[in-house]
């Protein structure tokens, strides 16, 4: 790292957008799930377990039409980045007669854009042939009696089906934002609608259940049907709105549109081949994914009744709000990130020269994200499996308390830092690997999907563990997953004349480690956390400030640097690099 440095305007630029991206992707989990925690403290005070369970039937239903529809189109599209070269003149590329006049050109910016309009438009037709297939399936397979015997039930269904297809309609306008990273577009737009999918599915609840409608069941799971269509309907009327205007002055439309190319490399005129093929070659591994994503929705559907799936659902959603909030964030921003700064970078195999500045900025990046993440876990996995069932009572009451639900929520301390981790690494996978390895992937996860599922019929079914079962099948998936993704990294990098990332470069100091040991010992021996009382606020919060003052000396100048990429708008990678080119000099 002598002369060339990482900070190319493209690179800097490309990672100050990215830095922008996480703030405003941050700020959107956490208004979002601020909104959800204060709906549910409302709703949990009307809902029952079970009512609570075919919500998340039916959200599971919904997720897997959007998944199979568009995951595996925008996982593609993100690795095609935005080129800066000059616009060809209106009727000639490369010299030659454009015979498709009323086209945009291919090679142009308004073109670039015009293609990934066009592929987002593959998801609509698609999610009306799987919402065909799934539906039925799902009423046959999943559904019990007593599920159906709910209020509303099959109108609730119907509802979630439309808002479905209507929020595949936003799609356009997503990639745009995607392709163009406008975090703060898709921030409003996804806040906006989240806030309007609370009020509704809070207010009808109340309301149905103050007017005695339904009974002592209320209105089933209508509210949470009508609340998911006011979802869409403002998701896709803010996409459409804001991208049309982007769209007229940058002359190219938001809806399907010919691009005209000398040479035969878009369908129709219309869909860019190497990107439709890419797409299709992630399918079977978007596929594979959601299956082992959601898996543990669908072995508690299987295997369990309404009322532990309520309990599950509960635990999960506090379990992983940290994980949406900071992770989930994170991991989209990496993953654009990556796409864009080694979109140039080919691998060894693939006979292209490696861009070393490129990639040992993705390797720093890589390392400070997860270095981040080992100092969280140290938290995670002291102080709270012991705190976890006393936070749940404080936030869901104690009906919700006295059930398995806080044993649940201890157990998925230990395994959220899997969860982040994982995303991080198969977001570097998703963005440089080859067709061919993303298919090796797909036999991997295979593999690993039939084990999460043995391991789960295990831990249900012949242990008895249930829903806490379903988090250590879950802890042991990801860790396969992992370790995967992490030999892959390696072998990327190695082959790129690259030094990967060492394990001992990514844990905390021993000091920390020590201490967080320390902690977590006093707080699983200490008596009395299963209620609030002054000593246990003044134990608890000695033990904890103890763990934080350590943490802050021993990782003072790491937290530095992130200050100053936070202030500087920079990364940590441009200040890491221009530290080492100083000292070699």
């Amino acid at each position: 790292m002598t002369g060339t440095r990482d900070g190319s305007p493209q690179n800097t630029s490309l990672l100050r957008a990215s830095a922008e991206g996480v703030k405003f992707l941050v700020l959107l989990q956490i208004s979002s799930r601020l909104l959800t925690f204060v709906v549910n403290q409302v709703l949990l005070r009307y809902l029952s377990p079970e009512l609570l369970g075919i919500s998340v039937q039916f959200e599971l239903y919904m997720i897997t039409i959007l998944y199979f529809s568009r995951e595996s189109l925008r996982t593609a599209v993100q690795r095609y980045g935005i080129s800066s070269d000059p616009s060809p003149t209106p009727n000639r590329v490369n010299d030659e007669k454009i015979y498709e006049p009323e086209g945009v050109i291919e090679g142009t910016p308004a073109a670039q854009s015009q293609m990934v309009v066009n592929l987002a438009y593959i998801p609509i037709p698609l999610g009306i042939l799987f919402a065909a297939i799934i539906a039925p399936y799902y009423v046959k397979a999943f559904v019990s009696s007593d599920t159906v015997s709910q209020p509303y039930f099959y109108e609730s269904l119907s509802l979630y089906t439309v808002a479905t297809l209507l929020e595949l309609f936003s799609e356009p306008g997503f990639a745009l934002a995607q392709q163009m990273l406008l975090y703060k577009l898709r921030a409003g737009a996804e806040s906006a609608a989240a806030l309007t999918r609370c009020i509704l599915t809070c207010g009808l609840t109340i309301y149905g259940v103050s007017a005695g409608l339904g009974g002592d069941r209320g209105l089933g799971p209508l509210p949470f049907a009508l609340g998911q269509l006011g979802y869409a309907m403002v998701l896709t009327a803010i996409y459409i709105g804001q991208c049309w205007s982007i769209a007229h002055r940058k002359a190219f439309s938001l809806g399907l549109r010919k691009i005209a190319s000398h040479e035969s490399s878009y369908h129709m005129s219309f869909f860019h081949k190497p990107l439709s093929g890419l797409a299709f070659s992630m399918w079977m591994q978007a596929a594979i994914k959601h299956v082992l994503t959601q898996g543990d929705s669908l072995l508690i559907a299987w295997l369990a009744n309404t009322h532990d799936q309520g309990i599950y659902s509960l635990a999960s959603n506090y379990g992983s709000l940290v994980a949406r909030m900071l992770f989930q964030p994170l991991e989209e921003s990496s993953r654009n990130l990556f796409a864009k700064l080694l979109s140039q970078t080919g691998d060894k195999d693939d006979n292209s020269k490696s861009n070393s500045d490129s990639l040992r900025s993705v390797v720093t990046i890589l390392q400070n994200i997860l270095r981040l993440y080992s100092l969280l876990s140290t938290f995670f996995f002291s102080v709270g499996p012991p705190l976890a069932p006393l936070l749940l009572s404080l936030v869901a009451g104690s009906r919700w308390s006295n059930s398995a639900a806080g044993s649940v929520l201890s157990s998925f301390c230990y395994y959220i830092p899997l969860l982040a981790v994982n995303g991080i690494t198969e977001a570097f996978v998703q963005s440089v690997a080859s067709s061919k390895q993303l298919q090796q992937q797909s036999l991997w996860m295979f593999g690993f999907s039939v084990g999460f599922g043995l391991a789960g019929y295990v831990f249900l079914k012949e242990l008895g563990w249930g829903a806490q079962g379903l988090v250590w099948a879950n802890a042991v998936n990801m860790m396969l997953r992992i370790v995967w993704s992490w030999w892959f990294m390696g072998g990327y990098f190695r082959r790129n004349g690259v030094q990967p990332m060492s394990v001992k470069q990514l844990l905390p100091d021993w000091r920390l480690m020590g201490t967080a040991a320390v902690v977590g010992g006093i707080l699983r021996r200490m008596q009395g956390l299963d209620r609030l009382s002054l000593a246990v606020i003044g134990k608890v919060g000695s033990l904890g400030v103890l763990l934080i003052a350590v943490c802050a000396a021993t990782e003072y100048n790491y937290f530095m640097e992130c200050y100053r990429m936070v202030r500087s708008g920079r990364s940590v990678v441009d200040a890491s690099l221009k530290k080492n080119s100083e000292e070699k000099n």
